[in-house]
């Protein structure tokens, strides 16, 4: 028996935990539900109107700037921020390097759009499903009041939208997500040109990672964004009210005493074993 135990104590202390990454690495910008950053002076500007509630933690490598009664309940992690009235701040920390950020969603973005399988346009109604690894070549994403872009897919399995033109979401809109597809795993990757600047959201609801190495986002009054997150090098403006996404859509990762206690268990079982059979 005293080799046994032995054994599973190093069993225990050694186990390895594993969490699954998705095939985009957004590195730092994981940390945030909203994060603009940027290595110049003009982008990493992100705004949050009046009542705004980020349930989770935000970051602008430039400036952040609060209206009245916005609430985030993690960190918010600036170069400065200004704010109009009375903010809550749940968890103010020490934040990461942001030039850290900036890169990697620059980085991410770079990975994204080498994935372009399949081009379309999104314009009015449109159901998409697969499994595995789905990409797409999008021309525009256009969806007015009531059209919806609905993508289904399971818990493993991942769309990646690049977006080249038009990017604009109406009020009633909506981006949904089923058959237990993660939000993210679902990343529209929104690419910069001459003409295209921006990705414009009314009151839509909408689900996903919404990405953009150059694109300027602005989230509109009335959005439903329950399962979402935006990560920019420009500028994020924000005139939202609630704003998550949620713990549990990003993969579990077992804590020691759970898995210490599993282990535990399996000697318990063996133990008995032992001393039934001597």
């Amino acid at each position: 028996m005293k080799k046994l135990f032995s054994y599973s104590f190093v069993f225990i202390f050694n186990f390895p935990f594993f969490a699954s990454a998705g095939i985009i690495d957004f590195g730092s910008a994981d940390e945030y539900i909203i994060a603009t950053a940027s290595n110049n002076q003009w982008g990493g500007n992100l705004l949050l109107g009046s009542d705004a509630h980020i349930f989770g933690s935000v970051a602008a490598s430039n400036t952040l700037y609060l209206g009245d009664g916005v609430i985030i309940d993690g960190n918010a992690c600036a170069g400065k921020t200004e704010s109009w009235g009375t903010t809550v701040i749940s968890s103010p920390a020490k934040c990461n390097d942001l030039n850290d950020l900036a890169n990697d969603i620059t980085d991410a973005a770079a990975q994204a759009q080498t994935y372009t399988d399949t081009a379309l346009d999104i314009i009015g109604n449109v159901n998409i499903n697969g499994s595995g690894i789905q990409s797409f070549s999008i021309n525009n994403l256009l969806l007015a009041g009531g059209e919806t872009l609905t993508v289904t897919g399971g818990e493993n399995d991942t769309f990646i939208f690049n977006v080249f033109e038009q990017a604009q979401l109406g009020s009633g809109a909506n981006i949904l997500l089923e058959g237990g597809i993660l939000a993210e795993n679902v990343i529209f990757n929104f690419v910069a040109n001459l003409t295209n600047h921006t990705f414009e959201v009314g009151g839509a609801n909408i689900s996903g990672t919404f990405l953009s190495s150059g694109r300027t986002f602005i989230l509109g009054d009335g959005a439903t964004l329950n399962n979402s997150r935006f990560y920019s090098t420009e500028a994020i403006v924000g005139n939202v009210q609630d704003v998550r996404f949620p713990t549990n859509a990003l993969t579990p990762v077992p804590e020691p005493s759970t898995l210490a206690i599993f282990v535990l268990g399996m000697i318990g079982l063996v133990s008995r074993k032992f001393k039934t059979q001597h």
